[in-house]
């Protein structure tokens, strides 16, 4: 089948159809199969129109003896009428006169088929509104080869007021470094600290080998990495393997299960939509049924709206309430992962604490439909075996709920998990509540793998007259939080209360409270307090007004209480941006008990930032700093540079002092080499990279300022803008014989070469390939030529000129 034009067909078969099942006479087709003329049917190819309006496409159907059609139901499908199974026919055909609601007559000098059908009848037109975004030319992820070392340096002293104490402290530091390249990216993170000249307080933190796989989505992990988790497990740090899928390695995939709205319009008509108020989408539809997938909605609850409007601006509004939860699968996709290693413990304190025995875990969450996401759990080593299964589906327009169930065993001792969870939004009001319970001896790798004897000693130290510490799952979790509007505009009171019951029976209750509301434009209140229901003296109640001003300053004043120390505290700070040579303050004071004042600044400088702060707890002064930037190495250079928290470009125009924008900031200005290095990149994500022309030298040649780059693995990309000397080139003033200048949008070429140039405004040409001598021939539009000669010498950072070449 293909899409054609009305009156664009042209066809070997005549036929005459007046109405549905009327037989006539028609000539015989010497390109009908022999298939075809063993059935004694006639095969044709007919443009269809369905109720008057032109789809565009060619069908193919069969004329049977009597007359009628029939077609196979793919063709009918695609045309736009629905076939019902119930009509197909042994040989795989379907016959027209077996839909319902289809009536059709063949005009035989356009070769024509005509269908009048209901909306019922027709297969509603597919709308993806995500279709341009997930359909579009995305380039494709590039990794360099290289390094960065990010590094935080702190320093701090002791009281400056103190003169018997040395007021140096010394320096601590924590070290990221990254080594990449195609095949993935090598991990290294570690502290240390120097102090009296001696380093020492090293702890080797993560050592980790990642390699990711966009096509698949899949991502590969070797070393220390957190086991992937579900609501009702717990994730545990393991040195091993893992594969896992990685939907954040394709940025254009919608995950969620959108909303589908379905219409018809009775012309042809323009579709709007709008999601929470905001027009997110707008195209011309034809007349007919029409379905819209992946409408660009949220997580929560909220009202999409969709708008028809005609060519006489008659509307039809169709509003479709909605809820998305986050742990839900759009249906059909799987998200997973799987890993096996020695569960890691005590980490940041200590280096190397694995234990002797090797774990493995399985995660999997499947969309088995947009309404039903099913969950499963596995896990097991030093015989443990643990394993559960649960379901996310939504509940109507207003929210979501998950139950799950899971069972272990170890050491000859079972147990069981039971959760559940609940989410509600209607309006501006919300409810989650959260119940989870534990019975038998519950074990996972969590408890079975803890250093018991350690952490009970810190947990008797933060938790004492505790009876028993136990690191299996609580035996009891209850948790409630609800939000729901005041009287007042524009502002909102939230309620919690959370319930845990140890496995040792120990008890905590505790609730809290908050409220919001905005006062004016740029002021607002805010207050919340907590209790501990079981210690009457553990409480909080903070309440402040904050207002923000121009220029990113914000300032708040309040009364802070805690327990039965209360005091008022003011807060006057301006914040910093990422640009370069961005500045922020902060000066605050709290006046109680025990007085604690300070005031810091920090700066970005190209290089680094670098933060300052001194303070005042009582009596005791004492001031800190840190240094935070990175280095990097690739593209052939090394650059210091502000945090590189993710990925990173090399910029490389060519010439100095030249403006980059990425995502349209300016980042800064290309060095004396003609680089720069971009710091604030997204992995897996298309990041637009700018350059300014401007400064660019009048005889250089650039093939394009914007590109488009994907970086890899969190690693680093070389951009160059191809920037080069224009190969000898001028820009030549054509005339004809008479004086006036050539018109513009004449082609030209230099005799003897491919080399080609359009003439512009003013019969000027910009021609590149010049040598000393040069013969050039234009042609005019009514095929006539002229020609002309004329000399080029090369003059190094200007812009050749050469006037009045008359060609004749």
């Amino acid at each position: 089948m293909s899409a054609i034009s009305r009156g664009s067909l042209a066809l070997c078969l005549s036929v005459s159809l007046v109405g549905a099942g009327q037989a006539q006479e028609v000539p015989t087709d010497p390109l009908v199969t022999a298939a075809t003329e063993a059935r004694g049917a006639q095969g044709l190819q007919l443009a269809v129109f369905i109720n008057d309006a032109n789809t565009d496409f060619v069908g193919t159907f069969e004329q049977l003896p009597d007359g009628s059609l029939t077609a196979k139901p793919d063709e009918l499908e695609e045309v736009g009428i629905k076939p019902l199974k119930a009509a197909i026919r042994r040989d795989g055909s379907i016959h027209l006169n077996d839909l319902p609601g289809i009536e059709y007559h063949v005009v035989p000098e356009t070769q024509s088929i005509y269908v009048v059908a209901t909306d019922a009848a027709r297969v509603p037109r597919k709308i993806d509104l995500d279709a341009e975004r997930s359909e579009r030319d995305r380039p494709k992820p590039t990794s360099s080869t290289g390094a960065v070392l990010n590094y935080t340096l702190y320093s701090s002293s002791n009281d400056l007021t103190d003169a018997d104490i040395k007021p140096f402290q010394g320096i601590s530091g924590g070290f990221d470094a990254r080594f990449f390249s195609p095949l993935g990216t090598v991990n290294q993170s570690f502290t240390a600290s120097l102090s009296d000249g001696e380093l020492q307080g090293f702890k080797r933190l993560n050592t980790t080998w990642n390699y990711s796989d966009p096509e698949r989505m899949i991502t590969y992990n070797a070393g220390d990495f957190v086991t992937r988790s579900l609501p009702w497990t717990r994730s545990v740090y393991l040195g091993g393997l893992q594969v896992e899928r990685n939907f954040a390695l394709r940025s254009d995939l919608v995950t969620l299960p959108m909303p589908v709205v379905s219409g018809s319009a009775a012309v042809p008509s323009t579709l709007e939509v709008y999601s929470q108020n905001v027009k997110t989408y707008t195209s011309d539809i034809p007349a007919g049924p029409f379905e819209l997938a992946n409408l660009p909605v949220i997580t929560g609850s909220g009202e999409a709206q969709v708008v028809i409007r005609d060519t006489l601006g008659r509307e039809t509004r169709t509003t479709l309430p909605f809820y998305t939860a986050s742990e839900q699968l759009a249906k059909g996709l799987i998200d997973f992962s799987a890993e096996v290693g020695f569960p890691r413990r005590n980490y940041g304190s200590e280096s190397n604490d694995y234990a002797s025995d090797v774990f493995g875990t399985a995660t999997m969450r499947y969309g088995l439909a947009n309404w039903l996401t099913l969950e499963g759990h596995a896990e097991g080593g030093a015989d443990l075996l643990n394993g559960g299964i649960g379901a996310t589906f939504p509940l109507g327009r207003c929210g979501a709920t998950s139950l799950a169930a899971a069972g272990s065993q170890h050491d000859g001792q079972t147990g069981t998990l039971l959760n559940g969870s609940l989410e509600l939004r209607y309006d501006d009001f919300s409810l989650y509540g959260r119940m989870q319970r534990s019975y038998g001896n519950y074990d996972d790798i969590a408890s079975v793998s803890a250093d018991n004897e350690r952490i009970r000693e810190q947990y008797s130290y933060y938790y004492p007259g505790s009876r028993t510490f136990s690191a299996r799952m609580p035996r009891a979790v209850d948790q409630v939080s609800l939000s729901l509007p005041t009287l007042f505009s524009r502002s909102n009171i939230n309620l919690s209360f959370t319930q845990i019951e140890t496995e040792g029976g120990d008890k905590t209750r505790t609730a809290s409270t908050s409220y919001s509301t905005s006062l004016w434009k740029n002021a607002s209140f805010y207050a919340s307090a907590f209790k501990d229901l079981d210690d009457s003296d553990s409480f909080g109640v903070y309440a402040g007004l904050s207002v923000s001003f121009d220029n990113d300053i914000y300032g708040s004043t309040g009364v802070d209480q805690n327990g039965k120390d209360i005091a008022g505290f003011a807060e006057v700070s301006k914040s910093a941006t990422r640009e370069e040579g961005s500045y922020g303050w902060n000066v605050r004071t709290s006046e109680g008990k025990t007085a604690n004042r300070s005031a810091g600044g920090n700066y970005r400088s190209k290089y680094a930032r670098v933060d300052g702060w001194v303070q005042q707890y009582g009596d005791a002064v004492r001031a800190s700093g840190s240094f935070d930037g990175a280095i990097a190495v690739a593209g052939g250079g090394v650059f210091a540079t502000n945090r590189i928290d993710d990925a990173f470009a090399v910029v490389d125009v060519g010439a100095a002092n030249v403006e980059v924008r990425s995502r349209n900031n300016v980042v800064g200005h290309t060095n004396s080499s003609g680089r720069l290095i971009v710091p604030d990149l997204n992995s897996w994500d298309p990041n637009q990279i700018d350059i300014d022309p401007q400064n660019l030298p009048v005889d250089a040649v650039v093939r394009d300022t914007r590109t488009v780059v994907v970086p890899a693995n969190s690693g680093g990309v070389v951009v160059d803008f191809h920037v080069k000397e224009a190969a000898a080139a001028a820009l030549v003033g054509l005339t004809d014989a008479g004086g006036k200048p050539l018109d513009a949008g004449l082609l030209g070429r230099i005799d003897g070469s491919d080399a080609t140039f359009v003439v512009g405004y003013d019969g000027e040409a910009f021609i590149e390939g010049l040598s000393r001598n040069n013969n050039v021939t234009v042609e005019f539009v009514n095929g006539q030529t002229c020609h002309t000669a004329f000399a080029y010498s090369a003059q190094p950072g200007t812009q050749v000129a050469i006037r009045n070449v008359v060609c004749q």
